[in-house]
């Protein structure tokens, strides 16, 4: 059973001690997501939304493509967040094993600031004892490395709107680093994961 070291700059992975920096976590195990067949109608959706994309910059052309993409859009985005999650409940299960179970969680789906940027590039999980941020690897489109493994009480979670609302963000900060996890308005839903957090810090602390 995988677990951390107190600072969390070590994970034991039932053999070695490994520097977290260092982990690369293993090809998942399907999710229902894939099973259903959802991932292969979402990914030929994004094939045809990015087809359409590339006629934005025309205003004529703009005007026809600009419905199917407004309705396609928010679908995608809604099946990437879903797909993420299934897969952060099982990179926390790997990490921690099945009694530490992942309370909330959420994905990066929009890029709007540089600090954003590669889109989808991060996520991030809660649990009663740790507070995780994942690289995404954004090929495979599955959480490969840890960018931040912490004790709730460690770390920092604050909700940014930006940009009136349209590019709300939740910033995790730790460490020596802080991560910044954008997504779609209506679709991003950080307040579990900052309710989770909170909850988490206050149960050790009262705990300690």
């Amino acid at each position: 059973m995988g677990k951390f070291s107190d600072d969390g700059q070590w994970w034991w992975d039932g053999t070695q001690w490994i520097a977290t920096s260092q982990v690369i976590l293993p090809d998942l195990p399907t999710t229902e997501f894939e099973r259903s067949g959802k991932l292969e109608r979402a990914r030929a959706n994004g094939k045809t939304a990015q087809r359409l994309s590339w006629w934005r910059t025309s205003p004529p052309l703009a005007m026809v493509t600009g419905i199917p993409l407004l309705t396609m859009v928010p679908g995608l985005t809604r099946d990437l967040r879903s797909w993420r999650l299934e897969q952060l409940t099982l990179a926390t299960a790997h990490l921690l094993g099945p009694d530490e179970l992942m309370l909330a969680g959420e994905s990066a789906t929009l890029a709007v600031f540089p600090e954003d940027y590669p889109p989808g590039g991060l996520a991030v999980a809660v649990t009663a004892a740790h507070v995780l941020v994942f690289r995404v690897d954004l090929q495979a489109g599955q959480p490969r490395w840890i960018a931040l493994a912490s004790s709730p009480t460690d770390v920092k979670m604050e909700l940014h709107k930006r940009l009136l609302g349209l590019a709300p963000g939740l910033t995790v900060i730790g460490g020596r680093g802080q991560w910044s996890i954008r997504g779609v308005p209506g679709i991003f839903k950080p307040e579990p994961v900052l309710d989770a957090w909170r909850q988490a810090a206050h149960g050790k602390t009262a705990a300690g």
